[in-house]
């Protein structure tokens, strides 16, 4: 039996995050290779998650490092001066030495879960990118190192689907080339990428995937959305995107504006729902959605979901709805998903990327230069078009699903390939 850690995991209270931990385990569960292996789940919100995935969680170096109090800076450079160096120390004597060196109890945990497994899979999502030069050098190291370990204790390692980039400055990018220059294989989640590492020149090989949140299974909460007759019902998620204070403050208020607009010309109703309420990392879309439903007037027609749901639950919700505008990239794959047009605001190329899959990429618009008459204009065709665009989606979603249920099988057939080729030993000339 296979021993399996998926890497590189944020959190389950980030659905769209709990959506494609979820997808890869269904989709890896249906090969025959890895359909019975073990799998453990190396995540930052450590022990918490255990309660949201029906395998083993262990500590990642994310939640360590958060084990430590003082501000970011200090656990950066906890991860620099400690974890990092002790993590090669530790790999380096297991493999050559068959030494297990002692360690604290999270740390040693996390070295003994990348040391019994067989292959270190590294989540899907879109993590290997930058915003800054300064702290996202930190992070960036954090990520790769959190599926690179692998390799220096001799796994394969494998990419998940992944959206990759963009990066602030182009050191970040070269780094971030030479290490997937020595993984196992790496799945692209959506063109942008495929194009990005084709330019790398990689010898890597490089398959096309979907975003495993397709996969994940919709249920329905304990009590549904209500809505009055005859109104039309929009789902909406917003988001904590933008660092400088002003530009987060003109999103929100652009945001409410539209909100009004839509409850007066379409005389709909609106539903806010949370995708992420993560309020240790001051990532919770409640408090931005309360912020936007003031500066709206708190409108009757208006409400959000306050509720702890599971990420299934949360997909059957967008699914509910008759329309859906999204900032969170995965709410719009769960409404899509769901056969639901919807309205994307896309804060990075994988939102585009992901629409473009399904054929939808004129329903996006940029976080960067957004106005209210532009979601208005777009809005309004997605009034317009909504039967036919529901057409699209149902043409275009058996492919896509497709897609995501094949990245678990590249990966299952790779390694037993692998594994097939290193029991034959080399061929005698």
């Amino acid at each position: 039996m296979s021993r399996v850690l998926i890497t590189n995991a944020y959190s389950a209270r980030n659905r769209g995050d709990a959506a494609i931990v979820l997808g890869m385990l269904e989709s890896l569960r249906r090969t025959p290779q890895l359909g019975d292996a073990e799998i453990v789940i190396s995540s930052a919100d450590h022990p918490a998650d255990q309660a949201a995935y029906p395998v083993p969680v262990a500590p990642s170096f994310h939640s360590l490092m958060g084990t430590i109090r003082g501000g970011g800076r200090l656990r950066c450079l906890y991860f620099l001066a400690i974890l990092l160096p002790a993590s090669l120390v530790w790999a380096l004597f297991r493999r050559c030495c068959r030494l297990e060196l002692p360690a604290p109890g999270g740390f040693r945990s996390l070295m003994r879960a990348y040391a019994s497994a067989d292959l270190i899979i590294a989540a899907g999502g879109g993590y290997l990118y930058t915003t800054s030069t300064i702290n996202g050098n930190v992070m960036l190291l954090v990520h790769l190192h959190s599926f690179m370990i692998g390799r220096v204790l001799g796994k394969p390692v494998y990419l998940y689907a992944q959206s990759i980039g963009p990066f602030a400055a182009g050191y970040q990018q070269r780094i971030v080339r030479n290490a997937l220059r020595r993984v196992q294989l790496i799945e692209a989640r959506e063109r942008w990428t495929s194009e990005l590492l084709a330019r790398w020149e990689l010898t890597t090989p490089i398959h096309q995937a979907a975003d495993a949140a397709f996969l994940l299974q919709a249920f329905p909460p304990p009590t549904d959305l209500e809505r009055s007759e005859g109104a039309l019902l929009i789902g909406m998620t917003v988001r904590r995107w933008f660092r400088e204070d002003d530009r987060q403050e003109e999103y929100e208020r652009v945001m409410a504006s539209f909100l009004k607009r839509l409850l007066e010309d379409h005389g709909s109703e609106i539903v806010l729902l949370p995708q992420v309420t993560v309020p240790s990392a001051h990532d919770d879309d409640r408090l931005v959605a309360r912020r936007i439903l003031a500066l709206a007037g708190h409108p009757r027609a208006a409400r959000l979901v306050d509720q702890e749901l599971t990420a299934g639950q949360i997909k059957w919700l967008c699914g509910q709805t008759d329309l859906f505008v999204g900032t969170r990239m995965h709410s719009n794959i769960f409404a899509l998903s769901m056969g639901v047009p919807s309205l994307a605001i896309a804060y990075q190329p994988k939102t585009v990327g992901i629409l473009e899959q399904l054929g939808l990429e004129e329903l996006a618009v940029s976080i960067d230069n957004l106005t209210v008459e532009r979601l208005s204009n777009l809005f309004d065709r997605l009034r317009r078009e909504e039967a036919s665009l529901r057409g699209r989606l149902k043409l275009a979603l058996p492919a896509v699903n497709a897609q995501a249920e094949r990245a678990g099988r590249l990966i299952a057939e790779d390694y037993a390939a692998s594994r097939a080729s290193d029991a034959a030993g080399p061929r005698s000339s």
